[in-house]
């Protein structure tokens, strides 16, 4: 979650030691930046390039525009980076697969092959344990079965929005800068997805 008080410390340091405190807020948010770039680059690139080089891109380019950022922090310095790692994970995928490939195409696909690992089979492993309720846990492998159903059934704004909550783990104020709109906004879209995906399982009816 980022805090007010977090973004204050963070630009203080920013402008503060420059480069340096680039680099060192990068390896904080490591973690958090590669989980987002593993559920959404596409299969048919494994092999060829992996979630490092696209976040040495992200760096590069992070160390390079600091100041632009700086000179206007519309967005906590995390929202920031994570903007860039998208664009060096757009980049990488029209390099390998065309300029054709839609720009909004980040979405976690539930067709998607290449890992056992896949965000989709993450996405509802987890969303299935957060739903079973300890009656239903006997029955948890048909749960899973619905609930991929569902996923399939439910619009891409939807899909997106409970992973960015379930699997990128991001607080609901991350979620609204990350998708624009204010904080009530994603906390009702959020709800809204919850509740089609559990309205859609029969389990739940």
């Amino acid at each position: 979650m980022t805090d007010p008080c977090t973004c204050t410390d963070e630009l203080d340091q920013l402008r503060t030691r420059g480069k340096e405190a680039v680099a060192e807020l990068f390896d904080r948010y490591r973690d958090k930046l590669t989980r987002m770039l593993a559920l959404r680059l596409d299969s048919r690139v494994f092999g060829k390039v992996d979630t490092e080089d696209i976040l040495q891109d992200a760096f590069v380019e992070a160390a390079r525009r600091i100041q632009d950022y700086l000179d206007r922090p519309s967005v906590p310095f995390f929202i920031w980076l994570r903007q860039l790692a998208a664009q060096a994970l757009i980049n990488t995928h029209r390099r390998y697969l065309g300029a054709r490939m839609r720009d909004v195409n980040l979405e976690v696909t539930l067709h998607r092959t290449g890992t056992t690992g896949s965000g989709s089979a993450m996405l509802v492993a987890q969303l299935a344990d957060s739903l079973t309720s300890p009656s239903q846990f006997a029955a948890r492998q048909e749960t899973v079965a619905e609930m991929k159903a569902a996923l399939r059934d439910l619009s891409e704004a939807d899909r997106e929005v409970l992973v960015l909550r379930h699997l990128e783990d991001l607080s609901n104020n991350e979620v609204a800068q990350v998708l624009g709109i204010d904080k009530y906004a994603a906390s009702k879209r959020y709800l809204r997805a919850l509740e089609r995906l559990r309205s859609a399982m029969p389990v739940y009816e």
